[in-house]
């Protein structure tokens, strides 16, 4: 394991990120698995949002829409059992990794990890723009087109922003144009409490849930108005002209008092976006869809990014880039041979039942069969899920 764990090591990079060749392999084999989950299901697996699936218009007349593709970049922390080393930040005898994470939503797969030592810091643009590039490297040339990179308040930095803007062409060049839209965590800051106090009762509407509900409980207002064109001049005037300021509140739990300087009555929170259209409240419960992402690191540390193992950094790099491939199998399998809740299990209820049955794998008169013992409850699972990967690579 040390051995082949070094020898991938050396296919990735000093930032943490797989080599050339490797990415180039990774995203070949993934464009394969997501034509063949278009072919099976007819389109990719939408987002929900507001009750309503997240979906762009169809390329070509009397086509079907098309699920846009939605990314989020989040990080965490992961022990590594050295007591030392380049990781530092430690914690009771453990160091903290910091591996970015990127990942496509629809598919609770990760299209690009990088591994950062732990006392990196979480507003680091150009770990933020390198992890994007890599993301981006990785999808399908045909899904490039039409994306919205989703990130918490620390993507709020001018380079990021910047860098998104740059890679938006729909604006000047149209249905030719690569449509990339962001939605970004912003910080309420003394600049934006200015802005929602400026705001009168009457510019706040209700909020909604998921599932499209009214929530009564929270409120939204769109601050650009007041931000660029207020009594205090354009306050944003250092961003691009299409950034968007959305601020939300919430009354303020009579458990959680106030801190000084802060409202007494509502907790206050604000994301950026640059998608010129829409009502607030569907862009607010498009950004809180963010929260996700902490289910799919569940995933991810499932498939073993849990520790890291090895006193040394490459192979530590190495070790995440094979759980983050084995999230993507995981998420592959569910598209292409499972149906029902398997279809939308979790990596350990995958574990359970279809990873660790108790069957065997036997070769006879040059057939492979695969024998699963009776009685076993998810047998008519597995014996299906066999078949249809069969029917992918018969030979």
């Amino acid at each position: 394991m040390l051995r082949a764990l070094d020898e991938l090591a050396q296919r990735i990079g000093d930032a943490g990120l797989p080599g050339r060749r490797l990415a180039r392999a990774t995203a070949g084999a993934r464009a394969t698995a997501w034509a063949t989950i278009v072919a099976r299901h007819g389109q990719l697996p939408t987002v929900a949002v507001a009750g309503r699936d997240l979906t762009r218009p169809a390329t070509e007349p009397g086509a079907t829409p098309r699920p846009a593709l939605v990314v989020r970049l989040d990080a965490t922390l992961i022990e590594a059992a050295q007591p030392q080393g380049p990781g530092r930040g430690k914690l009771q005898g453990w160091v903290r990794f910091s591996p970015v994470d990127r990942l496509v939503h629809q598919h609770r797969r990760r299209v690009a990890v990088m591994q950062r030592p732990g006392n990196a810091g979480s507003f680091t643009a150009a770990d933020h723009i390198a992890v994007l590039k890599a993301a981006f490297a990785q999808l399908p040339a045909g899904w490039r087109t039409d994306v919205l990179v989703s990130i918490d308040g620390a993507g709020a930095s001018h380079e990021v922003v910047d860098y998104l803007t740059s890679l938006n062409t729909a604006p000047e060049h149209g249905k030719r144009g690569r449509r990339v839209e962001y939605s970004i965590g912003w910080p309420v800051d003394q600049r934006t409490m200015a802005g929602i106090e400026q705001l009168r009762e009457r510019d706040w509407g209700a909020a909604v849930h998921a599932d499209g509900d009214v929530d009564t409980a929270a409120q939204v207002a769109d601050l650009t108005g007041i931000m660029r064109r207020g009594p205090g001049g354009d306050r944003l005037a250092s961003w691009p002209t299409c950034l968007r300021l959305i601020a939300r509140r919430t009354p303020r739990p009579v458990t959680k008092p106030a801190k000084l300087g802060e409202d007494p009555d509502w907790e206050y929170g604000a994301f950026v976006s640059n998608t010129p259209s829409g009502q607030v409240q569907f862009l607010d419960a498009r950004h809180r869809t963010q929260a996700h992402v902490e289910d799919r690191m569940k995933q991810f540390k499932a498939c073993g990014a849990r520790n890291l193992p090895s006193i040394d950094y490459g192979r530590n790099s190495a070790w995440l880039q094979l759980a983050a491939l084995a999230t993507s199998l995981t998420a592959w399998l569910r598209h292409l041979a499972l149906d029902g809740d398997l279809g939308k299990a979790s990596t350990k209820t995958l574990r359970f039942r279809i990873l660790s049955a108790p069957a065997r794998l036997v070769t006879h008169a040059r057939r492979r069969i695969l024998k699963i013992p009776p009685g076993w409850e998810w047998s008519p699972d597995l014996a299906t899920a066999w078949d249809r990967r069969q029917a992918l690579h018969p030979v």
